[in-house]
Order: structure tokens, then sequence, then C-alpha cells
């Protein structure tokens, strides 16, 4: 029973590891998230974290759901339940996010998950979110995402009391030793993958006013806006840009191969809604390291942009293996460590019993 549920304790931090490090990776909240608007007070206020359950995709008016708005994700209420998915309201709005059209019923293929509640309550730690949005930000994902890494190694190299009290010699292994560097280089590569995934916003106002100042065009009209590109690593990266909203007509270039330290300019087209109003385009921006082919990276890309990391991983750990096999070497010694903790416990013990 013990085993059990050490093992069970095991497994059960290690999913919360690994879907930690995609969610911060991806921008995507997998267990949990943090609310960064007032739209839902005093349900869940700005700064709260909140933890979400990945599985449940389906939900009844009442429940609380995690899901992705005209490019954004979202924490809002099901307040009804249409043929085409689900209406929802922030407990602090007032309208609908589908009111006059602005946006269509979230479909289960938008949903991220429902906010797990306690009776009627969300289960938060109030304001703690604030300190992991600045935490975690920008390429500050890659120390989280080291950090979740150095939690799961710490438990699964954790031994029992009673072992590391007789243990005089800590021995690792050329196997083991080889694996643990093969897991790290393999997450530190695509760690710097979804690292270079980016989504520009480009915000602009409809009114009759348009041109009269920067950022406000006329309803109906046709303008243009740039963004850079910008390969901030020291090795190539190939990009692939794609529209994430419908107001984008097109884009001067879709694909994009930069070296260390390079960056281009790419124009943005878009078509403004006859509507008056404040809004957001939004540009994906998806980076891959050239290990495989252009023409395979672009093919897998166009099926989903995640594959291509899979096929990198993959072609990587492949050749990781093939090493292995050619160094013909097995399950040898390479370092012999002194337990000095359990050496020190020793002479006190000699020292004292000993007179």
């Amino acid at each position: 029973m013990k085993k059990f549920l050490e093992y069970f304790l095991i497994l059960t931090v290690s999913v919360f590891v690994v879907g930690s490090i995609v969610g911060a990776l991806l921008d995507r909240p997998v267990f949990m998230s943090y609310v960064s608007s007032d739209s839902m007070t005093p349900t869940l206020n700005r700064g709260d974290l909140f933890f979400i359950n990945p599985i449940s995709r389906s939900a009844d008016v009442g429940d609380i759901l995690v899901f992705n708005l005209r490019g954004s994700w979202t924490v809002h209420r099901v307040v009804a339940i249409v043929e085409e998915g689900y209406i929802t309201k922030g407990d602090n709005n007032v309208a609908t996010d589908q009111q006059e059209g602005k946006a269509s019923p979230v479909s289960k293929d938008k949903i991220a998950g429902k906010v797990i509640t306690v009776g009627d309550s969300p289960l938060k730690i109030p304001q703690l979110g604030t300190y992991i949005q600045k935490g975690i930000s920008g390429r500050n994902k890659m120390l989280f995402a080291a950090l979740m890494i150095i939690l799961g190694a710490l438990v699964f190299t954790g031994e029992s009391k009673h072992r590391r009290k007789r243990a005089k010699f800590i021995k690792v292994k050329f196997k083991t030793l080889y694996i643990l560097t093969s897991a790290f280089l393999l997450i530190m590569l695509s760690a710097s993958i979804f690292v270079s995934w980016q989504v520009f916003p480009i915000d602009y106002a409809v009114t009759s006013a348009g041109g009269q100042r920067e950022g406000w065009v006329l309803p109906g009209s046709t303008f243009e806006r740039e963004i850079t590109i910008k390969n901030g690593n020291f090795y190539p990266m190939i990009y692939y840009l794609e529209p994430q909203t419908g107001g984008i007509s097109s884009l001067s270039k879709t694909q994009l191969e930069l070296g260390p330290q390079e960056e281009e300019t790419v124009k943005v087209t878009i078509n403004a809604p006859e509507e008056t109003s404040l809004f957001t385009d939004k540009v994906r921006v998806n980076a891959y390291i050239p290990l495989l082919p252009e023409s395979l990276i672009g093919f897998l890309y166009r099926a989903n942009p995640v594959l291509p990391v899979f096929a990198i991983l993959f072609e990587t750990s492949v050749f990781l293996g093939v090493l292995y096999l050619i160094s013909g070497i097995g399950n040898e010694d390479v370092l012999k460590i002194r337990n000095r903790r359990s050496s020190l416990l020793r002479q006190i013990k000699m020292g004292v019993f000993g007179r």
C-alpha cells in the first residue's frame, strides 16, 4: 500500500509537471491559469490563480469555462446552451460575449477545460497569478520550465530515508547519466522552439473620424500595418506566419528563414469592419529549428503546427539512441560520489558510543 501511494504521488506530480511546462511554453492553460481582467469580479478577481479540469469539455448552465475567444484565452460563465455551442458572459459584464454577433457560440474544440469549483465557488489562490504573470513572461518561460524540470527530477530521484542513511556512496551509471542528459536536451530543444512562437496583436479603432488619429480607420476601409519578426537565437530558424483573425486579408510573406539575430518586417493588410468599435486582429508566428528538410517541416506545419516539433524531437531521439549504441558503453559507473553526510554521522556515532 505504501509503494502504491508513492507511485501514485510520483505519477500525479509528473503529470502536473509536464502539463505545467507545456502550458507555460504554449501559452495554453492546462491545469491552472490566472485572471487578467475584471470581467468575472467578484467570483474571480484580477490576479487570482484558479485550477482547471482539462478533461472536461462539456458544461451546464452556471459552469465556468476556459475557452478561446477571438484569439485570447478567456474565463467566463455559461449562461445558455444553443445548438452551435455555449453562450458565455463574465459575471461583471452587462452583455454576453456573443451579443450582436461579436463572437460565435463557444464550441467544444475551443474549450481548454472547466474551472474546478468547491460548492459554488471556484478553487482559487487570490493574487498569486499576478506574480506568475510577471515571473514567466517572455523568455523567462525557459526559467519556469527549467524549475519544473528540477522539481520533476527531485521527485523521480528521491530516495527513502532508510536508504539514504545506509548509503556510503552515490553511484551514477553512464546509462542513467546519458538518459538524463538526453531528456534535458530534448526538453530544452522543444522549449527553445515553443518560446519562439509568438502572437502579434494589431489594435485599431473603427470610427467615422478615421485618419484623424493614429490607429483610427474608417468603417469598411482597407489599411496596412507592419510587424517585425526577429530571430533572437544563436541558430537559424524557419518562421511560418498565419492570420489568426478574420479581419486580416493578406500577409506580404507567410514564410521566413532568418539567421541568428536577423530580423525582417512583414506587411499585414486588414479589412476594417463596418461596425464602429475597437478591434484587435492577430498574426500567429510559429518557428522551428531546421533539423528537418524545409519541405517536410512545411508539410507537417500545414497539417498541425505541433507536428514539426514532434518530428524534430523524434529525429533527435533516434540520433541519440543510435549514438548510445555506437558508443558501446553500457551500465558502467561513471561517477562515484562519497556520501559525506552518511560518513559524518557514522563518525559522530563512533565518537559518542566508543568512549
